[in-house]
């Protein structure tokens, strides 16, 4: 049973620190997906760069995307494949394995519709190799800033993972009261739940489309939705 992590945050400001959350969850075959919301932002801030978020996704103009590939291939890719190596982890860098849509509205450069290539992945895991994923999608005419935790879901769904694990600064996601749900077993309600807001929203929906994609079992930090048997 293959499984994909997705990984962002403070986690990868301290490569090996999250090389270490990583060994702690890996399981058979594995895909990494990686964000870096932590630093896009602090490469737009020295770019002098604005960009907001709207339904918790960075709206992303032309200069904000180039500010998104230095700080994700430039600096979190390189050094995430690096750390891995040295731990001993048969880690590939892999840009170009997915395409996206261009996101209709507000978004800009956006990617949705997220889609990866199979083949190339599970070839990949054919070989014991670990492939690493930027949140850098191939558009219709240019690349694409795309949300992490979607295109982690079509990674899983498209090769056909068991696990499917968000490593997220937050400890899981929280019921009306704030405490972590151990166990969910309705995702709709919690799109739906006025509680649950910013970037959970789009979590969830990655939640949603992996689970209904056939993916077994999803954890959000502490929290675990499971699919059908």
């Amino acid at each position: 049973m293959s499984t994909v992590i997705k990984i962002g945050g403070a986690l990868l400001e301290d490569p090996k620190r999250a090389v270490s959350a990583i060994q702690q969850a890996i399981h058979g075959p594995t895909v990494i997906v990686h964000g870096g919301g932590v630093q896009i932002t602090r490469m737009l801030g020295k770019m002098n760069v604005q960009a907001g978020f709207v339904d918790g996704l960075r709206v992303t103009g032309e200069t904000a995307l180039q500010a998104v590939c230095l700080a994700l291939l430039g600096e979190v890719h390189s050094q995430l494949v690096h750390a891995l190596n040295a731990a001993g982890m048969p880690a590939v860098g892999v840009f170009g394995g997915v395409r996206a849509k261009t996101k209709e509205g507000p978004w800009g450069l956006v990617g949705t519709n997220v889609d990866a290539d199979p083949e190339l992945l599970l070839s990949l895991l054919a070989i014991r190799r670990i492939p690493v994923i930027p949140t850098l999608a191939l558009g219709p005419t240019s690349m694409l800033n795309v949300n992490g935790d979607e295109t982690a879901a079509a990674v899983a769904v498209r090769i056909q993972a068991g696990r499917l694990i968000f490593m997220t600064d937050v400890q899981g996601v929280k019921d009306s009261e704030g405490s972590v749900i151990d166990l969910a077993s309705n995702v709709d309600d919690l799109l739906s739940a006025t509680f649950v807001s910013g970037g959970m929203l789009p979590k969830l929906r990655a939640v949603k489309a992996a689970l209904s994609g056939g993916v077994r079992v999803v954890r959000v930090g502490k929290t675990r939705f499971a699919g059908a048997s």
